[in-house]
């Protein structure tokens, strides 16, 4: 998730940015300071947890439950620099139910959070920095700001309800079911169960409970909480809930794949030729086994089909045919998937993930045993240090670097990506040996060293547009590994006079060179324009049409962005923009990437190209050939015609009129496959973009 959930949802793990609205929570001084007293230590149940980051204590939750049933909180970790610090102070009635809630502070990235729940005489009212309402009581408040211990008192409250299903504030329900168990090796009574919880997120949370329904665990990959002492069993958790992931995955593609058949020809479409920006009309595709054999007029139909008696006829209904797209920045899970091809993106590149749960993710997508796009993929390395990426694939040594980039070379990776710890002075030797092996060089700008220098020593492409303002706004004493590399940014890219020499002669570099940009904006311009309390820019398009409990959450912030910093802070986004044209018109080659919520992101990302002076056509041809040659596909991928894969997408409208036409599939093809986008997404709990449309096999 991708998507902008609580820190115990997948989508709060965005390997790169992670901007994710998470909370600090301090109530009332008199009522901490009564909770602090020895009387009330004497009087509380105490439970502690850990919170690990690749196998490393990185913060902690500790749980307090006093005589009067009140659960008092504090949840912190240092991810990177950044991360949350929450106090939360939770009550309920014997059913089960919040009867009061009580946050404060601040987010991931420093947004302020004050958000208050309360029960009184049969109303129930609550406020915060996002919204504020009132209702009648007997719902589950579902905070936005909550810390994991929620996630448990709402699967206690389900499972005690007559059908494990509860209302919830502000709005929408939740469902729970037991998925699985997890035994101690040397007895036999349960000792955890994992519950998924439906309702809260486009994917089920989940949350391990002990045998008292006490929260336990909570494992997210390469992230997860624990009670102190039991981290070593974190890696059997997490088994036995990507088995329950992958099973409720598999569930939906038994349910939402269709099987094309052997030969099949999809005529009346108006094919757009991405390479040329032009549109062919009245054309038919011919395809046998998940490839395009031709692309004729639609008045040799008859012909061919004379000639082929067998052959299965799909109309398309005048509609607009389109390469599959790329998003050029994942850290893919299985629940991405089908909203990436739900969403017309039919082929990714993972910049970053453990290489042996990447490996089960995309066999699972290629059997097409799970809905989900191709996949290439970028081996990651970053070097030890208190702000390491939150991977495993973590070095001590250039020698170890080194070779790591072989082990990615034997493993077939085609690329490799470096963080912001390695040691610039890595980079050269690292380039060197990437390239010896016929892999490209990528990543973050490593911190105390520029961009010039990097691409200098040999990055073939860099990650981000913010580390090409950082090339002119950082100095030799700034670490660029803590959130500096995005305050600063925000705070002064404005300014940054992208007419200037300097700037002028980087990009001339990044032109001869060579360099590909991702500079997956769209992260960007929402992080420096979002205020809480308003709809993310990025999915303000999408966000009525997301469950209530996912719209919610795109009304948080991830920066602290108030009157005194609102102007400046639009000027460095509309910065970014700017950046981004100049690099296209000077030939640059930019990728289209996210590092955000699968699908609707790259969406987004589009149109901000869109909007910072690129055609459409042009911005079509980035997000599709463009994409495809840069990683070496463009023979195989990425435009439609004889010899490449049947990955395209219907679309009711002309993409290089408006790019936002991509908002809006009517049917996504992935070589033999046919998927309804209108059924994923209600599938997921979104409400689709355009009817849901038929097979309309002719024959």
């Amino acid at each position: 998730m991708t998507s902008k959930m609580r820190p115990f949802s997948a989508g709060f793990l965005r390997m790169d940015l992670n901007p994710a609205p998470l909370a600090i929570r301090i109530v009332l001084t008199s009522l901490l300071l009564f909770l602090l007293s020895g009387a009330a230590q004497a009087d509380a149940l105490v439970r502690k947890y850990d919170w690990m980051t690749a196998d490393q204590i990185s913060g902690s939750l500790n749980l307090a439950v006093a005589k009067d049933g009140s659960r008092v909180v504090d949840f912190e970790f240092n991810d990177r620099g950044r991360g949350p610090k929450l106090h939360e102070v939770l009550r309920v009635d014997e059913a089960g139910l919040l009867t009061s809630v009580e946050i404060s502070g601040h987010a991931y990235m420093g947004a302020p959070v004050d958000e208050r729940f309360a029960v009184k005489d049969g109303t129930a009212r609550w406020t915060s920095t996002l919204q504020q309402g009132t209702a009648p009581a007997g719902a589950f408040y579902w905070s936005n700001d909550g810390t994991a211990e929620e996630v448990a008192v709402l699967a206690r409250a389900l499972l005690g309800s007559e059908a494990g299903r509860l209302p919830l504030y502000p709005a929408g329900s939740a469902v729970i079911k037991r998925v699985a168990e997890y035994r101690a090796a040397d007895e036999n009574d349960v000792t955890a169960s994992l519950y998924a919880i439906g309702g809260l997120d486009l994917e089920p949370v989940y949350v391990w409970l002990d045998s008292n329904k006490e929260l336990f665990a909570l494992t997210l990959g390469w992230m997860g909480l624990i009670e102190q002492g039991q981290a070593a069993i974190l890696p059997q958790l997490q088994e036995l809930q990507d088995q329950a992931e992958s099973a409720w995955n598999r569930e939906l593609a038994a349910q939402l794949s269709e099987t094309m058949p052997q030969a099949w020809l999809l005529r009346n479409v108006t094919v757009v030729d991405v390479e040329a920006g032009v549109l062919q009309q009245n054309r038919a595709v011919e395809v046998h086994a998940g490839r395009i054999t031709q692309v004729l007029s639609d008045s040799e139909v008859a012909a061919l089909v004379e000639s082929q008696p067998g052959l299965v006829i799909v109309d398309g209904a005048g509609h607009f045919l389109v390469p599959g797209l790329w998003d050029m920045h994942t850290h893919l899970s299985l629940g991405d998937g089908l909203l990436h091809i739900a969403a017309g993106v039919t082929t990714v590149r993972d910049l970053g993930n453990e290489p042996a749960r990447l490996a089960e993710i995309r066999a699972a997508f290629d059997a097409n045993e799970v809905i989900g796009p191709r996949s290439y993929a970028a081996g990651f390395i970053d070097r030890k240090s208190p702000f390491s990426a939150p991977t495993g694939r973590l070095v001590d040594s250039l020698e170890e670097a080194l070779a790591m980039v072989r082990q990615y070379s034997d493993m077939g990776y085609p690329q490799i990506k470096i963080y912001s710890s390695i040691d610039p002075e890595w980079v050269a030797p690292i380039a060197a040996e990437v390239h010896k092996h016929g892999m490209r060089l990528s990543g973050h700008i490593p911190s105390y060293m520029t961009a010039e220098q990097a691409v200098n020593d040999g990055f073939d492409e860099i990650q981000h547009v913010n580390m090409l303002f950082l090339n002119f706004l950082a100095g030799p004493e700034d670490d660029t590994r803590t959130p500096l590399r995005f305050t600063l940014v925000a705070e002064k890219a404005g300014d940054l006079d992208l007419a200037s020499p300097e700037v002028t002669a980087f990009i001339a570099l990044l032109q001869k060179r060579g360099t590909v940009i991702d500079p997956t904006v769209a992260i960007f311009d929402s992080m420096f324009r979002h205020r809480s309390g308003e709809v993310e820019p990025a999915y303000a398009v999408v966000a009525e049409h997301m469950p209530p409990a996912v719209q919610r959450s795109m009304l948080a912030g991830e920066m602290d962005i108030n009157g005194a910093n609102a102007e400046r802070y639009a000027r460095s986004a509309q910065a970014l923009l700017n950046m981004i044209l100049l690099l296209h018109q000077a030939g640059v080659h930019l990728v289209s990437g996210t590092d955000g919520l699968a699908g609707f992101t790259l969406q987004r990302e589009l149109e901000l190209y869109q909007q910072a002076g690129i055609s459409a056509a042009d911005v079509l041809r980035i997000a599709t050939i463009g994409a495809a040659q840069v990683v070496g596909a463009g023979d195989n991928s990425g435009s439609i015609a004889p010899g490449k894969q049947a990955d395209f997408v219907l679309l009711a409208h002309n993409p290089l009129l408006d790019i936002n036409a991509v908002r809006t599939p009517i049917a996504v093809y992935k070589g033999d496959r046919r998927f309804d986008p209108a059924k994923l997404y209600q599938a997921v709990g979104i409400r689709p973009f355009s009817p849901a449309a038929s097979s309309r096999f002719e024959k």
